[in-house]
């Protein structure tokens, strides 16, 4: 698992290289800085790091909480796919929230498994909208 989240991470920071757009690419910028401290919370026992990450990771996921939003942002030719972005957008709320929830109760592999869902999250829309 720890080598799928570190490929995952690695293909978020190439995608936000890639970004066209400031916006986009601040957005993703968050989320990703979000997804890195997390991680680096879970690695190093740090629970206050995962709980900056994770506002990190709301904070980004913002921009995608609305289907116009989101359509201004997708590329002309994957615009049809706004439903994707938005239910993984949906799907990262949720999965940050269900986190934030299982660390007020110190139920770390609970929260662990909720940060891999974000991931897959991520993960899933990319290569979708993406085309990886």
């Amino acid at each position: 698992m720890k080598f799928i989240n570190i490929l995952t991470a690695a293909a978020l920071t190439i995608s936000v290289a890639s970004a066209q757009d400031d916006v986009m690419q601040k957005s993703m910028s968050i989320m990703e800085e979000g997804m890195t401290q997390i991680q680096k919370g879970f690695l190093n026992n740090n629970v206050e790091l995962i709980k900056s990450g994770a506002k990190l990771v709301k904070e980004g996921n913002k921009l995608f909480s609305n289907k116009n939003i989101i359509t201004v942002y997708l590329p002309e030719n994957k615009k049809h796919m706004v439903n994707v972005a938005e239910n993984a957008a949906k799907r990262i709320e949720l999965d940050v929230s269900v986190l934030e929830l299982n660390l007020e109760e110190k139920a770390y592999i609970n929260a662990a498994n909720a940060y891999s869902d974000v991931l897959n999250a991520c993960a899933r829309c990319h290569s979708i909208v993406r085309s990886w």
